[in-house]
C-alpha cells in the first residue's frame, strides 16, 4: 500500500513538474503528515531517519542559497519522501534520480543541442529512481 501511495504521489506530481513547472503542496505535506503518523505509530522512530528528511531540508536550503536556480519544489518533494521511506530506499532512490536526470542532461546537450541553463523538471527522474528501487534493485 505504501510503495502504491508513493507512486501515486510521484505520478502527480511528475505530470504537474512536467506540464506547470510547479508542484503539489498539498500532496507534499499530506504524505509528510502520513508519513510522521505511520512512523511514530510503527514505533520506528529513529535517528537515522532523520537522514533523509535533513536531506530535503537540505535541498531546501540550496534552494534559497542559489536563489531558486533548483526548485524548491523538489526540497519538498524529498523532504515528503523522507518521511515515508527508510534511508536505504530513500538514497538509492535519490542517487539513481541524479543518475538518470545527469544523463538526460548530457543528451539534451549532445544530441539536442540545449544550452547549459535549460531547465529540466527534477520530479519526473525521482519517479524513475523509486520505479528503479521498486523492481530493479529489490
Amino acid at each position: 500500500m505504501r510503495e502504491f501511495c508513493v507512486l501515486v504521489f510521484l505520478g502527480l506530481n511528475s505530470w504537474m513538474d512536467i506540464k506547470r513547472r510547479e508542484i503539489s503542496l498539498v500532496l507534499a505535506t499530506m504524505l509528510a503528515a502520513t508519513g510522521m503518523i505511520w512512523t511514530v505509530y510503527r514505533g520506528t522512530v529513529s535517528i537515522e531517519r532523520l537522514l533523509p528528511i535533513m536531506t530535503g531540508v537540505s535541498f531546501l536550503g540550496i534552494s534559497v542559497i542559489t536563489r531558486g536556480a533548483m526548485g524548491m519544489g523538489d526540497g519538498w518533494i524529498l523532504l515528503a519522501l523522507g518521511t515515508v521511506l527508510m534511508p536505504e530506499e530513500f538514497f538509492s532512490m535519490l542517487f539513481a534520480a541524479m543518475l538518470i536526470s545527469a544523463a538526460w542532461a548530457g543528451i539534451l546537450l549532445w544530441l539536442f543541442r540545449k544550452k547549459g541553463n535549460t531547465e529540466i523538471p527534477f520530479v519526473p527522474f525521482l519517479m524513475l529512481g523509486y520505479l528503479g528501487k521498486l523492481f530493479l534493485w529489490r
